[in-house]
């Protein structure tokens, strides 16, 4: 969390630790519906690769390493709205919880940085494997450009993220 100017603080209303005005259920039934959903999907396609196919490839392996992440940035996303004060205004915020709540907010963008990085090397992954048999060495080439363009931006997200002061 960026430090607050002190005239904006001084502007916030007096602080309810006690019974703060909190959002409410939306985000945890929102999440809940949305991971299932993402789940659901997940595993057909497994299912599908696996049982119909007779076939499992790196891309899922992919796409199950982004789906390990996005549950588990979900379940940090959640603790940290019931536990560390994510529902509520930051006025309402205890200063006891802001710590731990930049921790949880630090995994939590890690998390997703690698949800979505897997996502990308999913993709590439399935599109290397579609044009395996095809003699179009600029689309390979653009292939192997992208590929590149993901992990490198991947790796320079993934370090400003830990090493951002």
């Amino acid at each position: 969390m960026r430090e607050i100017p002190l005239d904006v603080a001084l502007s916030w209303p007096t602080p309810n630790y006690k019974n703060p005005e909190t959002r409410g259920g939306a985000l945890l039934i929102t999440n809940i519906v949305l991971i299932i959903l993402v789940t659901l999907a997940v595993f057909a396609r497994v299912w599908g690769r696996i049982a119909i196919k007779k076939y499992y490839g790196i891309d899922d392996t992919m796409i199950l390493l982004a789906w390990t992440c996005t549950v588990g940035m979900t379940a940090i996303v959640l603790l940290a709205n019931r536990k560390y004060g994510w529902n509520r205004h930051v006025w309402d915020v205890e200063f006891s919880m802001i710590q731990n709540a930049n921790i949880i907010a630090f995994v939590a963008k890690l998390m997703y940085l690698f949800a979505t990085g897997f996502t990308r090397l999913s993709l590439l992954c399935l599109y290397y494997r579609l044009v395996r048999d095809v003699h179009m060495k600029w689309y390979r080439w653009t292939l192997h450009a992208s590929l590149a363009f993901v992990i490198g931006f991947w790796i320079s997200m993934s370090l400003l993220s830990i090493f951002d002061c």
